[in-house]
């Protein structure tokens, strides 16, 4: 049996954590996220009663009910919620530590989760797993998308190990660096806008105009009411639509115009479907970031990662397009 030294997770059961193995919060963290015993069961490849005995048990040397169940599976206790949160950190360390042992022997390699915004994800996912690929495949890759404070919080538990945010400092105790400034643009299918990504228009021109922008608290979101309000301006939103790729079907359809960086739809721009125009008077821009948790070990496959996205980055500001080298 694998002993964790761990702090205790909940007060009230005070030495009862000294007893769990690795094996017992795995299997617990699994139930969790399957919702069920029987599916948690396939997942790890056990028989069901020997999942649910070993779950049991971890309740009894805690001494606290952990899951309740019911007719559409399981839920978690007050007592559960707790002990997640640490089983997430406690296994991405153990995980972590396994890690850096492999690295003494050879190329960056293992499983590294990335966290992404969904316009850092058309921005740069698919060239992060392309170069990751080609130069290092026995990195496997998991691309795992939220908006910002969902990837500061990933971080925090330990669930993921790099991730970009344009707010860096949602949560303490998570360091950052920043890669590039992007400003934002207007996003629209009308030919007759006549932009093509080097025109400018103010941002009171839009006050009439249907956008399709995302749900609050979303970062793009909150930067254009925030100068809209500055100045007086009323933005009409008439659809919400969180997932960038959703966003730019919809504008290519002609059922709205919308506000995003440049590079977010550069290649529809390019083909002529889609037509830009960069926001002024004022300017709106803002900073992406990439994220790391100041508690987690740098394996050497995060390290080689965080060069490419380093490049990668790089790349798109020679490339112009409304991106600007951060500070």
């Amino acid at each position: 049996m694998v002993i964790l030294t761990a702090p205790c997770i909940l007060n009230r059961v005070g030495e009862g954590i000294r007893a769990m193995d690795v094996r017992q919060l795995r299997y617990f963290v699994e139930v969790v996220q399957a919702k069920s015993f029987t599916k948690a069961a396939e997942r790890v490849r056990v028989a069901q009663p020997a999942l649910g005995f070993q779950v049991r048990k971890l309740e009894d040397e805690l001494g606290s009910a952990l899951l309740v169940r019911h007719s559409r599976g399981v839920r978690t206790t007050e007592a559960g919620d707790a002990l997640l949160k640490h089983a997430h950190a406690i296994l991405r360390q153990i995980e972590l530590a396994r890690q850096e042992v492999i690295d003494l022997a050879g190329p960056p390699r293992g499983p590294l989760a990335l966290g992404v915004t969904p316009t850092a994800s058309a921005l740069l996912a698919t060239r992060i797993v392309q170069y990751c690929g080609e130069a290092f495949p026995g990195i496997a890759l998991n691309l795992v998308e939220g908006l910002s404070e969902e990837v500061m919080k990933w971080l925090d538990e330990g669930r993921i190990d790099l991730g970009f945010t344009y707010n860096p400092t949602a949560i303490k105790g998570i360091e950052s660096k920043p890669l590039l400034i992007e400003d934002l643009f207007y996003i629209s299918s009308d030919a007759d806008d006549g932009f093509d990504g080097t025109e400018k228009v103010a941002l009171a021109r839009l006050r009439n105009l249907p956008l399709i922008l995302p749900s609050r608290p979303h970062g793009t979101r909150m930067l254009v009411e925030r100068a809209a309000e500055e100045r007086g301006i009323v933005i009409q939103v008439s659809c919400e639509v969180d997932s960038v790729a959703t966003v730019r079907e919809l504008v290519e359809a002609g059922i709205g115009a919308t506000i995003l960086p440049l590079g977010a739809v550069q290649d529809a721009v390019r083909s002529g479907r889609l037509h830009a125009a960069r926001i002024a008077r004022p300017r709106i821009s803002r900073t992406l970031h990439l994220a790391w948790s100041s508690r987690s070990a740098q394996t050497n496959a995060a390290l080689v990662v965080c060069d490419i996205i380093d490049r990668l980055a790089e790349e798109r500001i020679q490339s112009g397009g409304g991106f600007w080298r951060a500070p």
